[in-house]
């Protein structure tokens, strides 16, 4: 649903930035001046992970195999 002119006449879709995109900019710029590589990222979360499993801090997966079920073929791709 889109809001007519009428009902915010203050608002300009030129020039409005949104908050929330802003950190989020921010923080992704943060990483990539930290961070020379994504693997390099990955990296550090895996390290930092293992340490907070070291001091006891326990991850949950939400990743049940269970209830996966893999794409099945149809005729046309065998």
């Amino acid at each position: 649903m889109k809001e007519t002119p009428e009902k915010h006449p203050e608002f300009d879709p030129e020039t409005y930035t949104d908050p929330i995109l802003e950190e989020c900019y921010r923080i992704k710029a943060e990483i990539s001046a930290k961070y020379d590589s994504l693997d390099e990222y990955y990296a550090y979360l895996k390290a930092e992970e293992e340490k907070d499993k070291r001091n006891g801090i326990k991850y949950v997966s939400y990743f049940d195999p269970s209830k996966h079920t893999p794409p099945e073929k149809s005729d046309d791709e065998a």
